[in-house]
């Protein structure tokens, strides 16, 4: 909900220039948090990423329906571009980790501080302006579940989250309301599930 678009390309006609599609809509995320409390199981975990300009309106409604454990720090790595001569570059966002009941981590998993970094996704490998790196999201997923359970992305737009359940042998479920993202989303998506690994071969023989 920043409605988010660059302003750094010489082709204005490039989607990345143009607004993500309801990213300007608060009711939407009032709307949808009784929705995922709804589907989501007892004592299960959400994550849900914010810019800081947003994060109290965002935790605010979080509240209403989970338990707000942690407000994560993520550090991208490099800072975004915007008004550099009269405000400072933003290099981080906030992902706020809530809880129906109470989600323990997996007892295997590293215990971890609340400041990550990760660098953005960036370049060619970039289909989606705020494109979440999928080894921050594998991170999120083995912290909580096993393989055969079920993700949940209610905003899927590259289809990243997706993508890293799929490498991790987990189920998922997933939302995208652009019809040019969820195209580009599933593509990615069915390339790697095209992809046959090295450890796939060896099973086979």
């Amino acid at each position: 909900m920043i409605e988010y678009e660059s302003n750094h390309r010489k082709d204005k006609s490039h989607k990345f220039c143009k607004p993500i599609l309801n990213d300007n809509n608060p009711q939407l995320i009032v709307d949808i948090m009784p929705l995922l409390h709804d589907v989501l199981k007892d004592n299960a975990p959400m994550y849900m990423f914010c810019g800081s300009d947003k994060v109290d309106f965002f935790k605010q409604q979080v509240e209403r329906y989970f338990a707000v454990k942690n407000i994560i720090v993520w550090d991208k790595g490099n800072h975004t571009a915007g008004d550099l001569e009269a405000q400072y570059g933003k290099r981080y966002e906030f992902i706020i980790y809530a809880n129906k009941g109470r989600a323990p981590f997996n007892p295997e998993m590293p215990r971890y501080d609340d400041i990550w970094k990760y660098n953005k996704v960036t370049g060619e490998k970039q289909i989606h302006q705020n494109q979440k790196p999928t080894d921050l999201l594998s991170r999120i997923i083995r912290q909580h579940t096993r393989e055969g359970d079920l993700i949940l992305d209610a905003f899927a737009g590259s289809c990243s989250t997706p993508v890293a359940a799929y490498r991790l042998q987990r189920d998922y479920i997933a939302f995208e309301i652009s019809p040019t993202e969820y195209a580009d989303g599933t593509q990615w998506l069915d390339s790697v599930r095209s992809q046959v690994s090295i450890f796939d071969l060896l099973q086979q023989n």
